[in-house]
C-alpha cells in the first residue's frame, strides 16, 4: 500500500489543517515583489514564471510539491491508488475540498479541466503531460473525435479514474503541475474568456485573486473556504509589479517587502544583510538546441563540429556563481544525472567533423543563433559566438529578443541554434527529456528518433532508479552525443533575500515562493 493511501496518515493531515489565522498573531497584509505583469491565470494553458506564483497561490491540484525536501503531499486528493501494474490510476477528491465560492471540489472539474487541456482547440504547450493517458494525443491531434474515448472518468462525485497506454510508476506526480489543476466549466461558459479575471475568478487554493490594477498592483484575499496548513496570519497578499530590482531592493531594505525571489546577478552586490541571502540549487537547465530541420545543422557531423567548438566554461558569464556547468539534461539528484552526456571542446576534431560534413565555408552564410535579451542569456550568446567562429572560421550572427520576440522565432524554426532554460515542471527525470520526445507539444530540436522515445519510455516504467538511470542515460547519449542535436550547459541557482520577520516561506524546486504557511512576525 503506497504510504498515502493510509487511511490514518489523511485523517492525521487533515486533522492539523486550520482555518484560522496563527493563535496569538494579528492578521497582516505581506507585499510581494512582481518583475513583470500576469499573462493570465488560465492554468490550463499559462506558461509563463510571473503568472505560475499567483496561480499556485490561488489553486491546487489533486496533489503539490513543497519546498526542497518535501515530499509530493496531498492537496485536493484524499488518497490514490495504482492498478493494472501501472496502467491505471484512482484517485479519490477530498469531501473536505471546497472551490472559493463554497461549492465542492468534484471529480468531474478534473475531467474537465483535463479534456480542455488536450482539445484540438487547446493552445498550451503542456498538452503532453497527459500524453501518457489512453487516446490523448489522439484526440488532442484529431485523430478521434469523441473525448469519452480518452481515458478519463469522473466515475462519481468523488471519484476520478485514468487509464494510461503504459505503466507508470510515478504518473500522480503530474497533478501538482498547475496545467492539470480542475475548472469549473459552468463558470468558463457562463464568462468565456473573462473566467480567469480578478473578482470572477473562482478557486480552490489558499487565496483568492480580489483585484487587479493593470500594471501596477495584484491583490489577494485569504480562501475562507480552504484549510491553512500549519496556521497563518497572513490574510491579504499584493503583488507589486516592479520592472527595476534595484527599487525593489529599496523596498525590501526599507521594510515594504519582506522578502525578494530569484534575484538577478547584477542586484546581489548591493545586498547590505548578507545573512538573508539564501542560494538555492534549481531545477533549471541553460542548454544549446540545434534545429536539426534547417540545412547545415540537417547534417549530424556539422551539428557535431559546432558542439565541439566550445566548453561551458569559456561561455559562462564573468563572476556569475549563479551558473555551474552541468554536463546531462537531467539535474541532481534526479536518477540519470550522474553521467557526462556532453561533446568535449576539441578544436582539431571539430575541424575534422565541419570537413568531413563537407560544408564550404563562405562569407555568404551566417549560423544564426537565437538568445535572449536579458542577463545571463546575451553574455553566454556572445561568448558561444565568439568561440564558435574562432575554432571553425564560421560567421555567427546572434539575435537576442524580448521574451515574446524570443518565444515566437523559437517557435517557427528559423535560426540554426537556439540557447534556451528548461525548468522541470514535475520533479522527476523524464520531465528534462520529454520536450525532445515524439508526444512534445514543440518540435524545438526539429529532430525525432524512435529509439530516443524507447528509451525514455523504459525509463519511466522502470522498477528501480537504477534501472531508471540506465535507460535516461541511453537517451541522452544518443541525443547529445550521437546525434549532437542537443548540449548541457548549467544548472542555474536562484538567489532569495529573506527577512528575519518572515517565518515559514519555502521555494518550490523551479524557485517559486510559496506563500500559504507563511507567518509575518513584527
Amino acid at each position: 500500500m503506497n504510504a498515502w493511501t493510509s487511511p490514518w496518515v489523511w485523517k492525521l493531515f487533515f486533522s492539523v489543517s486550520l482555518f484560522l489565522p496563527h493563535s496569538g498573531l494579528r492578521a497582516e497584509t505581506l507585499q510581494v515583489h512582481l518583475p513583470t505583469a500576469p499573462v493570465s491565470l488560465d492554468w490550463n494553458g499559462t506558461s509563463t514564471m510571473i503568472d505560475a506564483p499567483l496561480v499556485l497561490t490561488v489553486h491546487e491540484g489533486l496533489f503539490k510539491q513543497g519546498g526542497p525536501g518535501e515530499t509530493l503531499a496531498p492537496a485536493l486528493a484524499e488518497s490514490f491508488s495504482r492498478e493494472d501494474d501501472g496502467r491505471a490510476y484512482t484517485f479519490k477528491i477530498r469531501k473536505t475540498a471546497k472551490w472559493s465560492d463554497g461549492r465542492p471540489v468534484y471529480a468531474k472539474d478534473f475531467a474537465d479541466a483535463w479534456i480542455r487541456l488536450i482539445a484540438p482547440t487547446s493552445s498550451s504547450i503542456y498538452t503532453y503531460y497527459l500524453f501518457d493517458i489512453e487516446n490523448a494525443r489522439e484526440y488532442n491531434s484529431g485523430k478521434i473525435q469523441d473525448s469519452s474515448q480518452v481515458g478519463i472518468r469522473a466515475v462519481d462525485d468523488y471519484t476520478l479514474k485514468i487509464k494510461l497506454k503504459r505503466p507508470s510508476a510515478n504518473w500522480e506526480q503530474n497533478t501538482a503541475f498547475w496545467p492539470l489543476f480542475p475548472v469549473r466549466k459552468d463558470l468558463i461558459e457562463k464568462y468565456g474568456s473573462n473566467w480567469w479575471r480578478a473578482g470572477v475568478l473562482v478557486s480552490a487554493g489558499p487565496f483568492v485573486w480580489e483585484s487587479y490594477e493593470p500594471g501596477k498592483m495584484a491583490v489577494l484575499k485569504r480562501n475562507p473556504h480552504h484549510a491553512v496548513e500549519g496556521g497563518s496570519n497572513v490574510d491579504r497578499i499584493e503583488f507589486h509589479i516592479l520592472s527595476s530590482h534595484q527599487e525593489a531592493l529599496k523596498r525590501y531594505e526599507g521594510g515594504s517587502f519582506r522578502f525578494l525571489w530569484n534575484l538577478p546577478s547584477a542586484v546581489i552586490p548591493s545586498v547590505k544583510d548578507r545573512s538573508a541571502i539564501l542560494k538555492q540549487p534549481l531545477m533549471r537547465g541553460h542548454l544549446l538546441t540545434l534545429n536539426a530541420a534547417r540545412y547545415p545543422m540537417t547534417n549530424r557531423d556539422f551539428r557535431a563540429a559546432i558542439l565541439h567548438s566550445f566548453d561551458p566554461e569559456e561561455i559562462r558569464p564573468e563572476g556569475s556563481d549563479l551558473l555551474k556547468p552541468h554536463p546531462s539534461l537531467i539535474l541532481p539528484p534526479l536518477p540519470g544525472s550522474a553521467g557526462n552526456h556532453r561533446l568535449p571542446k576539441d578544436g582539431k576534431l571539430a575541424r575534422e567533423r565541419l570537413q568531413k560534413s563537407r560544408f564550404i565555408v563562405s562569407n555568404q552564410f551566417k549560423l544564426r543563433i537565437l538568445t535572449g535579451i536579458s542577463e545571463p542569456y546575451i553574455s553566454i550568446g556572445k561568448k558561444l559566438q565568439s568561440r564558435i567562429s574562432e575554432q571553425l572560421g564560421i560567421a555567427v550572427e546572434l539575435d537576442a529578443l524580448p521574451s515574446q520576440d524570443y518565444t515566437t522565432y523559437m517557435d517557427l524554426g528559423e535560426y540554426h541554434a537556439t540557447l534556451i532554460t528548461w525548468t522541470a515542471k514535475v520533479l522527476s527525470p523524464q520531465d528534462f527529456l520529454l520536450p525532445y520526445s515524439g508526444e512534445a507539444a514543440h518540435a524545438r530540436v526539429r529532430y525525432r528518433n524512435p529509439f530516443f522515445d524507447q528509451y525514455l519510455f523504459e525509463g519511466v516504467r522502470a522498477k528501480t532508479p537504477v534501472l531508471a538511470a540506465r535507460a535516461f542515460d541511453q537517451a541522452q547519449k544518443l541525443l547529445c552525443v550521437e546525434e549532437a542535436v542537443i548540449s548541457p550547459l548549467f544548472q542555474e541557482t536562484a538567489t532569495h533575500l529573506i527577512s528575519k520577520s518572515l517565518r515559514n516561506l519555502r521555494f518550490n524546486h523551479m524557485g517559486l515562493p510559496l506563500l500559504d504557511r507563511v507567518i509575518i512576525k513584527q
